[in-house]
């Protein structure tokens, strides 16, 4: 990822192209397809959606995104985002549909579509935020949730593996967002397709300056002990009938697929 500047406009931005990212998304959740309208589009942006909303965290440590909505074949997509790795994954209703056909990926979560985020500075509670979406695309979704939550004036482009982010800085003027918009709207679909400073050389007449380039990879770090915080809630009849023989309940991560045995209440 790509942080720069548009010094003459006061607006800084962020940029990132997550192909590796989605390649092992689709991989590990068997998401044969990333194109538009599909499963793996919907878990790509939701993971570039939480890298690009910690871009702007200040200070913050963690940025979890969910996705829930009503009737559609996924439930909730979900990634969370720290420390330059970011995971996630889909939560599937009893039919699985890797697409939907002249639609958004969005749409496949159905209607009445929740956007949740949780911002972890690091210290004291974590700030979470629930808005209700107001548009078929992810990008409107988090601009939104940006400005009502946030207060912040901010755009975001998703476009495949590609997320694009601008903020006015304090100081920025009505003049100033506006010509840094402009300059975005200019932005061809086919040049979105370029290597990210490709695409940025067309803020030129801005000022741009690359301020910081930051490596993100797909990486999820279960462990049993973390799992195993799963199963502090449940009753002790729930958890005897999940056990095997030798007194171990096998647990599946959600992010990974991995597989762990775990022997709650040891001593």
């Amino acid at each position: 990822m790509i942080h720069f500047l548009l010094a003459r406009t006061h607006v800084r931005g962020a940029i990132i192209r997550a192909s590796r990212i989605r390649e092992a998304a689709c991989r590990i959740h068997g998401l044969p397809d990333a194109g538009p309208g599909s499963a793996g589009e919907l878990l790509t942006h939701t993971l570039v959606g939480s890298i690009l909303l910690l871009s702007i965290s200040k200070g913050g440590v963690r940025q979890v995104l969910q996705l829930d909505g009503d009737g559609g074949p996924v439930e909730r997509a979900l990634a969370e985002s720290r420390g330059g790795a970011v995971r996630g994954y889909l939560i599937w209703r009893d039919e699985i549909t890797m697409r939907a056909p002249g639609q958004t990926s969005l749409s496949l979560l159905g209607s009445n579509i929740r956007c949740a985020t949780v911002r972890d500075l690091g210290f004291g509670e974590p700030y979470v935020s629930v808005t209700e979406a107001t548009s078929d695309h992810l990008a409107d979704v988090l601009v939104h949730y940006l400005s009502q939550s946030v207060q912040i004036r901010a755009d975001i482009v998703l476009r495949g593996d590609l997320g694009l982010l601008l903020e006015a800085m304090p100081g920025a003027s009505d003049d100033d967002w506006f010509a840094s918009l402009q300059a975005l709207a200019r932005i061809s679909d086919a040049r979105l397709n370029d290597d990210p400073v490709a695409i940025l050389q067309d803020f030129d007449t801005l000022g741009v300056k690359i301020l910081e380039r930051q490596p993100w990879v797909w990486r999820c770090d279960c462990k049993p002990e973390t799992l195993a915080a799963a199963l502090t809630n449940m009753a002790p009849d729930t958890l005897e009938s999940l056990k095997d023989d030798e007194g171990y309940i096998t647990l599946s991560c959600s992010y990974c697929g991995k597989t762990h045995r775990i022997r709650p209440n040891r001593d």
